[in-house]
């Protein structure tokens, strides 16, 4: 059984999470977890069931530190992909 949706990739480099990308290119790296939370948990992405909070996608996520947009992206599409 083969799995159609585009991949993680491919979904970030369509625009997926919207305005947000544009704000984590802006973002210095390396960033904690809890500092992406604080500086923008309430920011809403897209997800199959509606918006959600950048906070609430993250909430399942343990605490590290990102080094880069892609390992913020991957993290954020991950948990969003886990909702599907």
């Amino acid at each position: 059984m083969s799995d159609d949706r585009p991949s993680i990739e491919e979904r970030s480099q369509g625009g997926e999470l919207g305005d947000f990308d544009e704000i984590l290119e802006a973002q210095d790296y390396p960033v904690t977890l809890d500092e992406l939370v604080a500086a923008y948990g309430n920011y809403e992405v897209e997800s199959s069931g509606g918006t959600q909070s950048v906070e609430e996608v993250l909430s399942s996520v343990d605490n590290k530190t990102y080094d880069s947009i892609d390992e913020v992206q991957n993290d954020i599409l991950n948990q969003l992909n886990r909702e599907e």
